[in-house]
């Protein structure tokens, strides 16, 4: 039995012997983590109420690797020759702008007989003889979500459902890349459609939050009302701080830069007393107490990607080559990402709040530490202020939500800055 047959011919009984096992490892897990008594017969519960949905010969869905195994076996077998993708000259839909409404347009349409001349003619929720695996069947139809997707099944065996996007990784070579294999795609089908220069609309979601941050803090909005007295106050000694963190849209900004789906940067001390003019003791002191009130907040180092710890642990490595030794560990302090929530009314009354227990504690700015918060914010909020040291003991995998790396820009570019 090839690979290319593991991923469709499941037989039933090697599929009831999988759930199985799978149901016990599950299981296994509860009672690990100290689950027991009427805890761990409810968990029991729900495990073995889901595992009995799956069936056999049920629906896969496709991973990478078999999207590899998937385009060898189209090669090899010569059915990639009947895809001939159609370069439409006049824009498809001219109401699209941005890349989200592409996906969303792609998603909602049968893409695959708009831009695959073989695909063009065949009929929704029509059986036909699979273009893509050979002595497999295919049909095109919506899935529960009413997403278009290319079905292939095997009599007997599993159903893949396939996205245009996953189609197209599978056909095009350059598709298969392991970082950009979905960012290709919508370039590609961006390119069929004639619908080029779309922007994205996340980075435009953020650069707007930038520019109503701005307008708030130089008092250019009535969008929130009322204003936060004490908090606008308090905010006037550190106005150029604040201006600066909130000007990144003039930087650039890029997918691979988020956390939790947010822009998110990185900056130092050092590089803030350049921009600004303020001394560099003073910048840290007002860093840590806008993140206290909440108007910018300290990524904790262990949440990141581990493609932007490689970024921090390149420049703690050149900090080191320079000659700084400075900190617990070689080349100093690691470098911090920011996050800079969206001046809602929710985020300002929260701050406004904090100043007053502030100016209650007779805590000034120049007076703020570690210990100080601890006492009168507790222990959770000073790890928050002051970032606890941390080193990489392992490499750690990309999360679900962590974004395509395609837009990291070269690690050379950050040799140079200041820290």
């Amino acid at each position: 039995m090839t690979d290319i047959d593991r991923i469709f011919l499941t037989t039933p009984e090697r599929q009831k012997y999988k759930a199985i096992n799978q149901m016990k490892n599950k299981i296994d897990e509860k009672r690990q983590e100290g689950l027991a008594g009427k805890a761990m017969s409810d968990a029991t519960f729900i495990i073995r109420r889901e595992m009995e949905k799956i069936a056999p010969g049920d629906y896969v869905k496709i991973k990478r690797h078999q999207k590899k195994l998937l385009r060898e076996h189209v090669i090899e077998t010569g059915c990639i020759n009947q895809f001939v993708k159609i370069h439409h000259h006049v824009p498809f839909d001219k109401n699209i702008r941005t890349t989200q409404e592409l996906v969303d347009l792609a998603n909602t349409t049968n893409m695959f007989a708009v831009i695959f001349g073989n695909l063009k003619g065949i009929m929704t929720d029509t059986f036909f003889s699979c273009h893509l695996v050979s002595n497999n069947f295919a049909w095109i139809s919506k899935d529960d979500n009413n997403v278009y997707r290319y079905y292939s099944k095997r009599k007997g065996g599993n159903t893949i459902g396939l996205s245009v996007f996953d189609l197209l990784e599978i056909i095009d070579e350059d598709g298969i890349d392991e970082k950009r294999g979905f960012h290709y795609a919508k370039e590609e089908l961006a390119r069929l459609l004639d619908l080029q220069n779309l922007k994205d609309q996340w980075v435009i979601d953020q650069c707007e939050k930038y520019q109503s941050n701005l307008r708030y803090i130089r008092n250019e909005t009535t969008d929130i009302n009322p204003r936060f007295p004490v908090l606008d106050n308090f905010m006037q000694k550190y106005l150029p701080i604040l201006i600066y963190l909130n000007t990144k849209c003039e930087e650039g900004i890029f997918r691979s830069f988020s956390y939790h789906g947010e822009h998110i940067f990185f900056t130092s001390t050092y590089r803030i007393e350049e921009m600004v003019g303020i001394r560099q003791s003073t910048v840290s002191r007002s860093i840590n107490m806008l993140t206290l009130i909440g108007l910018i907040e300290k990524v904790p180092h262990d949440k990141l990607p581990s493609h932007l710890l490689e970024i921090s642990d390149r420049i703690m490595e050149s900090r080191f080559k320079k000659g700084y030794k400075g900190g617990k560990g070689k080349g100093g302090k690691r470098i911090t990402f920011y996050r800079v929530p969206k001046y809602n009314k929710e985020t300002l009354e929260s701050a406004e709040e904090m100043v007053k227990k502030i100016n209650e504690s007779g805590m000034w700015a120049s007076q703020i530490s570690e210990r100080r918060v601890e006492k009168v914010f507790g222990v959770e909020k000073a790890k928050e202020v002051f970032l606890p040291d941390y080193q990489v003991k392992t490499v750690r995998n990309e999360s679900e939500e962590s974004p395509q790396s395609v837009d990291i820009p070269s690690i050379e570019d950050y040799d140079n800055i200041p820290f």
